[in-house]
């Protein structure tokens, strides 16, 4: 008799709303830790572009772990998923790291302090150069940059939010020509405008100073100059303290791609996650989660179905025994 009580509770027990509720917590509780899992943790990313070929092929999903031990500690060589200013995704490799002195050859080859990187097809180098990459804390002193760290500098004021003004002159040697000399050159088929000048890059300055140093009279080099002032005050602004670590980064695949040729340091902030090839432990633990809970939902049921017939034969023969006795 104790047993057929006991089974009657049990079936009112996975009939009665408590149970439906706790099995509603289960799964929500599933849930939630996936979707934590999922914002917190991991997250898968589509490559969209042959950018990254052939370390990675287009259309390939790449899971990107996004917690501080898996940012805090971007090494050389790393697949990273980065943001830029306009906030758009971007999957590339790590080519220099804080600190780096990097140089670049006019053939697309790369020497860093950690291994050697070329480009196929490069068309931004038009001339060797090298940068340093600095680290968070660094001070930059704008008389001491070279033409294309002078570029990148200018990103990172941008990037600060600071608002600034740019005062271009052209000279030869040390003598100073009028700036709208300028304005007599060309890039490509169209002519150069005085607005543009400002903030044209340092491989489109370097053809214009070519272009002038073969028409004007002189051997003494040519040289576009710039000074930054505050909009504020009209104080010129000679150095910059980085406020982040910055990072050098690399499509794959070479040209008429978009990487720090052309915009620049990658600063720490705009790096949202690195490449894990193996993040299945985590998944698999979710995933495993997921089905127990699912498989426990199922044998419930079957079990209410199986012992929703049971009290009837069980009553029977007791009712028997009653009448026997």
């Amino acid at each position: 008799m104790s047993s057929l009580k006991f089974k009657v509770k049990r079936l009112q027990w996975k009939n009665s709303k408590a149970c439906l509720a706790v099995l509603v917590v289960i799964l929500a509780i599933v849930f939630i830790f996936a979707m934590a899992l999922r914002i917190r943790v991991l997250e898968p990313l589509q490559i969209t572009d042959s950018s990254m070929y052939p370390r990675h092929k287009e259309k390939e999903i790449l899971w990107m772990c996004k917690l501080p031990q898996c940012t805090d500690k971007i090494a050389y060589n790393e697949t990273v998923w980065a943001t830029l200013r306009n906030g758009e995704s971007i999957i590339r490799k790590v080519i220099g790291l804080p600190g780096d002195k990097i140089d670049f050859s006019d053939r697309g080859r790369v020497k860093t302090p950690h291994g050697n990187f070329r480009w196929k097809d490069e068309t931004a180098f038009i001339q060797r150069r090298h940068l340093h990459i600095p680290r968070k804390g660094d001070t930059l002193r704008f008389a001491q940059l070279n033409d294309i760290e002078e570029d990148y500098m200018i990103n990172l004021l941008i990037e600060s939010g600071r608002k600034f003004y740019v005062k271009t002159t052209l000279w030869q040697g040390d003598r100073e020509i009028g700036i709208e000399r300028l304005g007599s050159t060309k890039l490509g088929n169209r002519q150069v405008s005085l607005q543009e000048i400002d903030f044209l890059p340092w491989q489109d300055r370097y053809l214009l100073e070519e272009q002038i140093f073969h028409t004007e009279p002189g051997d003494s080099p040519i040289q576009i100059r710039r000074e930054f002032y505050n909009e504020e005050d009209s104080t010129q602004i000679t150095e910059l303290v980085v406020p982040e670590d910055c990072y050098f980064l690399a499509c794959t695949k070479g040209a008429f791609c978009l990487d720090s040729r052309e915009v620049g340091y990658f600063t720490r902030s705009h790096l949202r996650g690195r490449y894990v090839k193996e993040p299945r432990i985590a998944i698999n633990t979710v995933r495993g989660f997921v089905r127990k809970a699912l498989a426990a939902v199922m044998i419930s049921k079957k079990k209410t179905k199986k012992e929703a017939a049971q009290p009837e034969s069980d009553a029977q023969p007791q009712k028997a025994d009653s009448t026997k006795n």
